[in-house]
């Protein structure tokens, strides 16, 4: 009886190791032209029968695809900027190895002849200069602009003294004054010629400061752009948070959302000139306080009023295009995502920085959005459990976006907005790489264009 147990298993490990050596390996490397190794390169074999095993390449652009049925395979590799390399009739069985070398994408050789981004910026602040709402009050810290240029720190000053000396601006300044004079406030300038012209000295001079020292000098200092950017797009909820986000937040000299470090210098130091020449009671503190508040009460209506409003009764603006038709990539489409760095079978270390690159072709309405290759980053947030690998995961990732030609595709953890719950992952057998799916945060349209 024994000796039947043990010629059975004899038998079945005969079996297995058969099978195991029947078993398949396609491997190789991924370089460019100039023979740099590629990391994160997407590596897809494909079986006739449609079976599809992928990976992503190593540090030195090696990959290797185990536990393959004998068989031959159709191999594609996909790179972000590069074009796709494939070869057909690959035999899993042997001692085959692939060098593949991929070339620049034809798209990203081509160049088009035109204008510098400075000069752009030129040609977009010309435009601006002449924007005015009901044909009278200056709306030229407003950009119209699919794709705005930034500005550099002189014609932030162009802006700021085109601004500072538009009549409107004196006008508003000497009404103001007169107002002020009438209901007799700061009594310390006392009445006549000479207390009104010591209001609109005061009353001009708040507006000069406010203007040079947050939207000139400090967001030169700190390189933002003192600019809204209007959106337009998207449905009036959409908008309401893009206007919301924009009271709060400003857009960097890199396109980048930024905290508004050079708006708060900005304000705090308009505040303490203007206290030089105010005769006012209140304590400094107070008076940080309500410049603070004014200011960025100031800001959100007049965000919602140029997101929602202003554009109707501003001149030279641009007509808002008719988006009838246009593809969009819907909020809760699943993404498939190869982790490269940063997220492991291992785990993740909370605060660290994540790669990813796109599995497959993201697609909508036939259009492709993103390319296989495309390249993810983001952070990791709180982390729930010590290894991956299995078919849920409590770590959290935060700020992931997915760069798509010019625009940043959000992506977030959870199908279901706001629902915070396990994200979905699972390893690779036959490459050991991590596969993660996340999920497109917003509505996301195909980039007009110009």
């Amino acid at each position: 009886m024994i000796k039947g147990c043990v010629a059975i298993l004899l038998t079945l490990l005969a079996i297995a190791s058969a099978t195991a050596q029947r078993l398949g390996v396609i491997q190789g490397t991924v370089s460019d032209t100039s023979g740099a190794s590629i990391f994160g390169a997407v590596v897809s074999v494909q079986s006739p029968d449609g079976n599809r095993h992928t990976t992503a390449t190593a540090q030195d652009g090696s990959f290797v695809i185990s536990s393959l049925p004998p068989g031959n395979y159709s191999v594609t590799i996909s790179a972000d900027g590069l074009s796709d390399w494939a070869a057909n009739d690959v035999p899993s069985t042997g001692s085959s190895f692939l060098v593949a070398v991929l070339n620049v994408a034809p798209s990203v050789t081509s160049v088009t002849v035109g204008l510098s981004p400075q000069e752009v910026a030129t040609e977009q602040l010309k435009r601006a200069e002449t924007q005015r709402t009901f044909a009278v009050i200056p709306n030229f810290f407003v950009t119209y602009d699919r794709h705005p240029a930034p500005l550099s720190a002189k014609q932030k000053l162009q802006l700021g003294f085109r601004t500072v000396t538009d009549p409107a601006i004196f006008g508003a300044a000497l009404v103001t004054a007169g107002i002020e004079q009438g209901q007799n406030s700061y009594r310390q300038f006392g009445q006549g010629a000479e207390g009104y012209a010591k209001r609109f000295g005061a009353q001009y001079g708040t507006a000069v400061d406010g203007i040079f020292l947050g939207g000139v000098v400090m967001d030169s200092i700190f390189h933002q752009d003192p600019r809204y950017f209007y959106s337009g797009r998207g449905t009036r909820l959409d908008r309401l948070r893009y206007a919301l986000k924009a009271s709060f937040l400003v857009k960097g000299d890199n396109g980048r959302w930024q905290f508004p470090y050079g708006d708060l210098t900005g304000t705090f130091a308009a505040a303490e000139v203007t206290q030089a020449y105010l005769p006012d009671p209140r304590s400094q503190e107070s008076l940080l306080l309500r410049s603070l508040a004014f200011h960025y009460a100031g800001r959100l209506a007049l965000s919602l009023g140029e997101e929602f409003l202003l554009k109707k009764f501003t001149s030279h603006a641009p007509a808002d295009k008719l988006a009838k038709n246009v593809p969009t990539l819907t909020e809760g489409t699943p993404v498939s995502l190869i982790a490269v760095d940063g997220l492991t079978t291992e785990g993740a270390i909370p605060g660290q920085r994540v790669s990813f690159v796109l599995a497959q072709d993201l697609t909508a309405e036939g259009k492709v959005f993103a390319s296989t290759g495309t390249v993810a980053s983001g952070q990791v947030g709180r982390v729930g459990t010590a290894k991956l690998g299995g078919t849920s995961s409590s770590i959290e990732l935060v700020n992931i976006s997915l760069r798509a030609g010019a625009s940043d595709i959000p992506l977030r953890s959870n199908q279901a907005r706001g629902i915070t719950g396990p994200m979905q992952c699972k390893e690779l057998a036959d490459s050991h790489k991590i596969v993660v799916t996340l999920y497109v945060a917003a509505n996301v349209r195909v980039p007009e264009s110009e």
